[in-house]
This record gives C-alpha cells, structure tokens and sequence, in this order.
C-alpha cells in the first residue's frame, strides 16, 4: 500500500506542542477541593488528561470515591473553567525546539485540543505568538476527540484529503482520532503516556522534534 504525501499537520495541544500538567491539575483541583477532597497529584493528572476536562473531572471524583450526579459535574466544570481562564498560562511552556520547528515548517498546519475552544484560543496566542497557524479548535458543541469531525473540518478548510493529513499526537485518542478520519499518524513520546504505551499501536514515534522533522521532510 502506497502512503500519501503529507500535505498537512494538525497537532494536539497538551502533551504535544506544550507541558500543561501543572495548569490542568490546579484547574482540577479547585472543584475537588470546594468540596473538601484532597488534591491530585501531577501523576494522577497525567493518567487522567486526554479525554477533556469534564472527562478528567469525573475521573478525579471516581479516584476520590466521591459520589456526585450530572448536574454537580456541569457545577465543578464551572469551577474549572472560570480558574482556567483566569490562570491559563501560570504553569505551562512548551517543549524545547517546538517554537522553531513550527516557524520553519513549511506546510499548513494546525492545532486540535480536546481542552476548552475558548481556553485553546487564551493560550495559542500567548504561548505561540509568532507562529501562524493555519486553524485552531478546542473542545465544542461537546464534540471530542476521537470524534473525526475536527479533522475533516481542518481537511475541508485547506481542500485537501485525509490522508493528506499527519496527525501528532502523544496519546492513545490521538491514534484512534487520526484512525477515526482516516488520516496518518505519528505519536511522540516526549508528552504524557509512556513510550511503551504508545509503542502497542505500531504506528511512526518520534523521541525529539527533530526526528518529528525527519519524519515529515521523508514523507512529503
């Protein structure tokens, strides 16, 4: 089977681009203690991240035992997102030589965060501001990742197909995403799951932003 030519980046956020740990867990931790739970850990954050705040929210009060209906999810959310916003950038940087790989990379390219649309739209243009990036999506209308739609709509915008698209990620949504739409994929380990969970799905890894050029200036 002959591989398509690269024409395209999109980029998760987190993990990928920028180390966000620290925000997300102080972002966490708010409704957590409102409500007089002990705080997670950064190693607790990192196993929970990937599938949206809301996701990680519930997933903190399930570590917790703590009990709590839809509608007190929809609350602690709140609590969240209102932190978040005032604190988008406390924390996080992005990881070493990914300001100048995204200056010099010659095809469109975008980003795809499962995180907020409006917190994805506070932290781009703090973290990146020389970069140009072709689109820029978070979470909306309570469409996630692995959802494909994000893609496709990144693909509609540039007219070009799928599988013109490499996807970079460093997590298991981001493969089932790229799977999802029918795109190519590459994971880095340098975000927030193991090497080693990453390696089972047998797809293209890259342990540095340079190999992640490599890869790309071979596949175009």
């Amino acid at each position: 089977m002959i591989k398509e030519p690269i024409k395209a980046v999109l980029f998760d956020l987190d993990g990928t681009l920028l180390y966000t740990l620290e925000d997300i867990r102080a972002s966490i931790n708010v409704p957590l203690m409102n409500r007089g739970l002990s705080p997670i850990s950064i190693e607790v954050c990192r196993e929970i991240v990937g599938n949206g705040l809301r996701n990680a929210i519930k997933d903190s009060f399930k570590k917790m035992d703590y009990k709590c209906d839809e509608e007190e999810i929809d609350q602690a959310l709140l609590e969240l997102h209102k932190y978040y916003k005032n604190n988008p950038t406390k924390y996080c940087y992005t990881y070493e030589k990914i300001n100048d790989f995204l200056k010099n990379l010659s095809l469109p390219f975008g980003i795809l965060s499962n995180k907020e649309d409006a917190i994805v739209k506070q932290i781009v243009p703090e973290l990146f501001k020389d970069i140009n990036f072709d689109y820029i999506c978070g979470e909306k209308d309570k469409i996630l990742k692995p959802n494909k739609t994000r893609v496709l709509e990144f693909c509609k915008q540039l007219n070009i197909s799928e599988k013109n698209v490499l996807y970079v990620g460093d997590s298991e949504v981001d493969y089932k995403t790229a799977m999802n739409a029918n795109s190519q994929v590459l994971l880095v380990t340098w975000g927030y799951r193991d090497k080693e969970e990453l390696l089972k799905f047998k797809v293209p890894t890259a342990d540095t932003v340079e190999e992640l050029r490599e890869y790309l200036n071979a596949n175009r």
